[in-house]
């Protein structure tokens, strides 16, 4: 089995596709931008899921003041 071969088995068998390899570099070229794609996604899902919940402290009733401005202003910094 050539590197090509166990490189494209590698990606096949952690779910990355391995889009039109011809080479080794192509497959790694192919494994990178995955990769960094699905950072980015990790990292934006984690920005929006950490804003969300920052703003449900403020989002209620309990407090003296009514801070659910606040947390319309955390939401709104997710949509610029």
């Amino acid at each position: 089995m050539s590197d090509k071969e166990k490189l494209a088995q590698w990606m096949i068998q952690r779910g990355y596709a391995t889009g039109h390899g011809d080479s080794v570099e192509d497959l790694l070229q192919e494994l990178d931008w995955q990769i960094v794609d699905a950072w980015t996604r990790a990292l934006i899902n984690g920005i929006t899921t950490e804003r969300e919940a920052c703003a449900k402290l403020f989002d209620c009733d309990v407090w003296a003041y009514d801070y659910r401005e606040i947390a319309s202003a955390i939401r709104a910094r997710g949509k610029q």
